[in-house]
């Protein structure tokens, strides 16, 4: 098995009775990020909505480029850049100059999105949300070349254009492909890019078949899942700590997936149900997390292992305790 690689995540949500400024979690988080770097994890990761009552980060690229002149090593990924709501060229520049100012360290997770919330406020018709996103991917991987060059699709069509700088990475940023239906899955070994997963074992199983399916070698690709972690003196101790956070992130996900899906929260594959969320955290102290993370790194065959601690709501003090003993008494002992 190839050696894992640990990632953090921050979405920057700040729920309105957490009774702290914006000013003061974003400080926080870069204290957060900036610790995670010293003790050796190898990204950073955003994820993005709008229109949240918690501010969550709306904003990937400005942050991406903050976290990179901040940063000199890690890598900064999003998981996922919600592509409908982008013009192609004007996301494809931000990402060059984000991937220039980084060094080369940016990753891009790709995400259709989901909410109707979020569709009608930027007018666009959710049923184009995979074609505009398909027309997008390839409007990047030409614009990223530096050349000049056409293009005519269904909803985008560009004559004579030319982005510049080009990205540092080569031939571009990797982008990973963020879906959970297994028709998408397939969509991404079709596509040669790598899986930004929300799922499980059974999900990256689908991912690799359809990689070998097409001649592509498994280990040619990335898979990066996430896991909330949380370590304490005790699982109990870290459940009471972060059962009012997880349950305010599942409610949000909670309502989010059912909307989307038209069934009830009941149905939804994140929802706030105590027990299940206690079960599908990793929890505990860090031996016992040193064993989950073992077994869940083999069974999921996982590239990228990102760790979200920062749950919304929680003291920022408390996540940061949890990503020190983290960083110094299980990631050493699990690469």
């Amino acid at each position: 098995m190839a050696q894992i690689k640990f990632g953090y995540q921050i979405d920057f949500r700040n729920p309105p009775a957490s009774g702290r400024s914006f000013t003061d979690l974003y400080h926080a988080m870069f204290r957060q990020i900036e610790r995670a770097e010293q003790l050796g994890f190898d990204s950073i990761w955003l994820t993005e909505h709008h229109l949240t009552d918690d501010g969550y980060l709306p904003s990937l690229m400005p942050m991406a480029a903050a976290i990179a002149a901040r940063t000199r090593r890690v890598q900064i990924g999003t998981y996922v850049l919600l592509f409908p709501f982008y013009h192609p060229i004007k996301l494809a520049e931000d990402i060059a100059v984000v991937d220039v100012i980084s060094g080369g360290r940016l990753r891009i997770g790709v995400g259709q999105a989901y909410r109707a919330e979020e569709f009608a406020a930027f007018g666009i018709d959710k049923k184009q949300r995979l074609g505009r996103t398909l027309e997008t991917v390839e409007i990047l991987k030409q614009a990223w070349t530096g050349e000049r060059f056409s293009f005519k699709g269904k909803y985008f069509e560009l004559n004579d254009v030319r982005v510049l700088p080009r990205p540092l990475s080569r031939p571009h940023p990797e982008l990973l492909w963020g879906v959970g239906a297994p028709k998408g899955i397939q969509r991404a070994a079709e596509m040669g890019l790598g899986f930004a997963t929300v799922g499980t074992a059974s999900a990256v199983r689908i991912y690799h078949d359809a990689l070998r399916a097409r001649g592509k070698e498994p280990a040619n690709f990335s898979v990066v899942g996430s896991r909330t972690v949380y370590i304490a003196e005790s699982a109990e101790q870290a459940w009471k700590e972060i059962e009012g956070p997880s349950m305010y992130w599942a409610q949000h996900y909670g309502k989010w997936l059912s909307q989307h899906a038209g069934t009830d929260i009941s149905k939804a594959p994140i929802r706030p149900e105590p027990e299940r969320l206690r079960r599908t955290s990793v929890l505990g102290t860090p031996a016992e997390v040193r064993r989950r993370l073992r077994q869940i790194i083999a069974d999921d065959q996982l590239t990228d292992l990102i760790i979200n601690t920062q749950l919304p709501g929680l003291d920022p003090a408390l996540a940061m305790r949890s990503l020190e003993r983290f960083g110094t008494e299980v990631m050493p002992f699990i690469r």
